[in-house]
């Protein structure tokens, strides 16, 4: 990841610490909603009853009418429609593709703040343990799934594809470049401020960036992000975990990246780093997160990076254990200057990390070391022929 492009948080979400603090969402009362609902594209209507002979005809629809708990199926096909969830519901399909071409619209207070444009959103704490399995999120200006002030949440065996069509344009305040740092529309797959929430054998590919965790309005703690493969997205890293919260040090119930597990994906030729853990300006704070056994290869930046730009940040406690990293680019904000399998700075503070067990293969630098940094494990990491210099 171009680290700079998470420097600054999004003016759009930071505004929602007010906006949150003031509105109480409730869901919308159900009208004896049956406990299963049932979508398809033909020989239904918005009129029916969501029911398996007389379907209804929209995603969004159903969600609305259906009672906290209930199971909504979707019948395959293309749904040219944006799909919001403010309470819990189980949303199940086998290969329906939620297209939001051209849509702009969202729901408040998100709305307010300019974060519109998303293909599926899950917020709110009413959304909590609410699933997404089984869609094709595609064409979205902004994300394609976002996940967003709530908890428990499970995206399972999702396809997202060719989202952040905003990018680079003022379509969006989040796609919007700030100064010389440009719009990143929330990558392809956003978890905001949520906790103990599950990404689960996702495909996030050709996206502006792949999955992204971070705490605009409250802590991303206690998440598992496992089993998923991001790849081919341009612009950004992987799998990226940065903090953008500047009450993240002195409050971990304010802000936070923290007790995050990322296991088992596979993060490939994206654009930034494999797996990147940031904390770009004071206050900010990505700690004790674990990276454990994954892939990632072929990347634009190192395999994986840990970085703390500011004085006042917190990065330290993060483990990167038993992965295999090949082939991935420079990694400039160490300075490493040639591909680096882990890239591990400080620009201030004291930093303290685990690094363990890794395979490292075709790159220059194995691990590079900039700044005040301890870190434990270094003897156990193994070296193809093909690493230049182990360790600098």
């Amino acid at each position: 990841m171009r680290v700079s492009s998470h420097r600054l948080a999004r003016a759009a979400l930071m505004g929602l610490v007010a906006a949150l603090a003031t509105v109480v969402l409730v869901a919308p009362v159900a009208a004896a909603s049956p406990p299963g609902l049932y979508v398809a594209k033909h020989h239904s209507s918005d009129s029916n009853p969501c029911s398996t002979s007389q379907p209804c005809l929209t995603i969004g629809h159903a969600v609305s009418v259906a009672a906290a708990g209930a199971t909504i199926h979707v019948a395959r096909g293309t749904y040219a429609e944006q799909v919001s969830i403010t309470q819990k519901v189980a949303l199940i399909s086998d290969h329906a593709i939620i297209d939001a071409t051209g849509q702009h619209g969202g729901i408040q207070p998100l709305a307010g703040m300019g974060v519109v444009g998303y293909g599926l959103l899950v917020f709110g704490p009413g959304a909590s343990g609410s699933v997404v399995k089984g869609f094709t999120v595609q064409h979205a200006i902004g994300e394609g799934i976002l996940v967003a002030g709530t908890s428990k949440v499970l995206i399972q065996s999702n396809v997202v594809r060719l989202n952040d069509a905003g990018f680079n344009t003022t379509m969006t305040r989040e796609c919007q470049a700030q100064g010389n740092v440009p719009g990143d529309c929330g990558e392809g797959l956003h978890l905001v401020s949520s906790t103990w929430s599950r990404l689960v054998g996702n495909l996030v590919e050709n996206n502006i960036g792949g999955i992204l965790i971070t705490d605009e309005f409250g802590p991303s703690a206690h998440n598992v992000i496992s089993g998923n493969v991001s790849k081919n997205n341009l612009q950004d890293c992987g799998i990226t975990l940065p903090s953008h919260n500047a009450l993240a040090m002195a409050d971990p119930t304010k802000g936070g990246v923290y007790d995050n597990l990322v296991i088992d994906n596979v993060s490939e030729g994206n654009g930034g780093a494999g797996v990147g853990m940031f904390a770009p300006f004071p206050g900010t704070a990505s700690y004790n997160n674990r990276v454990i056994h994954n892939t990632l290869r072929n990347n634009g930046e190192a395999g994986v990076g840990i970085h703390a730009h500011a004085p006042g940040q917190n990065v330290s406690g993060n483990v990167i254990m038993n992965n295999w990293i090949s082939g991935n680019g420079v990694d400039p904000d160490s300075g490493s200057g040639h591909p680096t399998g882990i890239a591990l700075f400080s620009a201030a503070v004291p930093v303290t990390v685990a690094v363990t067990n890794n395979h490292i293969s075709n790159e220059y630098w194995g691990i590079f070391r900039a700044g005040p940094l301890t870190i434990h494990g270094l003897p156990s990491n193994h070296y193809a022929s093909s690493v230049t210099k182990h360790i600098n």
